[in-house]
């Protein structure tokens, strides 16, 4: 694992704070029994998602991604979007257009799919997300942005990489990679999260012995 920038330290001390991230039992969508959620429909305040954008600006900027507008898939991208876009602007002085799409066709006004700045051909475009299990909202969305809009996808960013694997032995982060040819970056991954919180750490919060255990034997069966 590389060592982890300030940034996010704070943000896995952000995600405990917010009960974002939590630990117990849980099954997952594809009924998988672990031993740590990640929600990320905790960030449901103003000031929780104005944090959470400054983390995803922080993350934007460190990789030094080139791009001209930040595009949010519904529902939850949305939001992402627009508090990525304020804190790229108020703390980098980086203005950004910011765009979403509509899951429904609009029979009226603009009749548009695209809600915000209009995409032109030949941009380049990121996409925010909270994370990537299957792929499906990207399988659905860059194929649209690409070919009805000609816009290059620069990159997605997500908030964490829970690096399981997918529908092979490749993770499906990892599988989303290669079919739809992206670069997506986690801002941290389950990896950064086990080594933060089994030692000393700026969050106060340590993860047992035993949950440590729970975890990695969850790595080694669906891990990539």
């Amino acid at each position: 694992m590389n060592k982890l920038q300030s940034y996010q330290e704070e943000f896995i001390k952000f995600l405990l704070e917010e009960k974002a991230l939590t630990f117990g039992d849980f099954t997952t969508k594809s009924g998988r029994k672990t031993p740590y959620f990640i929600n990320t429909g905790n960030f449901n305040t103003g000031l929780s998602l104005s944090k959470l954008g400054q983390f995803y600006a922080d993350h934007i900027v460190a990789q030094g991604t080139e791009f001209d507008a930040i595009f949010g898939p519904a529902y939850k991208g949305i939001s992402l979007a627009v508090a990525t876009g304020i804190a790229l602007s108020n703390k980098y002085n980086k203005v950004y257009g910011i765009s979403f799409n509509r899951k429904e066709a609009k029979e009226h006004g603009d009749k548009g799919n695209i809600v915000g700045k209009q995409l032109a051909s030949g941009e380049k475009v990121i996409l925010v997300e909270d994370v990537v299990t299957a792929g499906t909202t990207l399988r659905e969305v860059i194929p649209v942005l690409r070919n009805d809009y000609k816009v290059e996808v620069s990159g997605v960013f997500i908030a964490v990489d829970r690096a399981e694997k997918g529908t092979g032995s490749l993770s499906a982060v990892q599988e989303a990679k290669n079919s739809l040819n992206l670069s997506i970056s986690p801002i941290v991954t389950v990896h950064d999260l086990i080594a933060f919180l089994s030692e000393t750490n700026l969050s106060s919060y340590n993860l047992p012995s035993d949950l440590i255990t729970r975890m990695n034997n969850y790595i080694e069966t669906y891990g990539a």
